[in-house]
């Protein structure tokens, strides 16, 4: 396998975020999404989260509501007032199902819920679902920035780096 495609195929993966202050619900979630498919990350609490989301852009972060410090519905809130953050699915991984919950993840911006214990199969097919659906419309992004860059042209180099000049007088 060439590097090319060894590097196309790298960035085929999902990246998935896994957030669970317990070393057990880490090393399940490990267990059931391992996969060539994806490459996993892995947060015991929320700022590390937070700091892993921001440096790894996930694909979808699963996210665990009751941690000590900063609870999974925090996390959830910080990460939709992060505009370079805010689209990233966010399944909410939870022992809690009763309907205030539920309430309170749907208004800190959970996409989804996966109440403990959890069907395995269920929770794969929903992560596959997810996964795929947030690559296509990172496809979608990539290619209407291109249309437009190949419609618009790119700016001139001098401009990316230094931006347009303001005195420049025109030959």
């Amino acid at each position: 396998m060439s590097q090319s495609e060894a590097m196309q195929r790298e960035q085929a993966k999902s990246v998935i975020l896994v957030v669970d202050d317990a070393p057990a619900g880490r090393e399940t979630m490990e267990a059931l999404l391992y996969s060539p498919s994806y490459e996993l990350h892995f947060a015991s609490n929320g700022p590390e989260a937070l700091s892993l989301a921001s440096k790894k852009r996930p694909d979808l972060i699963l996210l665990d509501v009751m941690m000590p410090g900063m609870d999974g519905f925090e996390v959830c809130r910080r990460l939709r007032l992060d505009p370079d953050l805010a689209e990233i699915p966010v399944i909410l991984v939870t022992a809690l199902d009763d309907r205030n919950s539920r309430l309170q993840g749907i208004d800190a911006g959970a996409d989804d819920f996966i109440t403990k214990p959890f069907d395995s199969a269920e929770l794969r097919a929903r992560v596959r679902t997810i996964t795929r659906l947030n690559r296509y419309r990172r496809l979608v992004e990539e290619r209407t920035r291109f249309e437009w860059v190949v419609g618009h042209g790119a700016p001139p180099a001098a401009d990316v780096v230094f931006g347009p000049c303001p005195t420049a007088v025109p030959l």
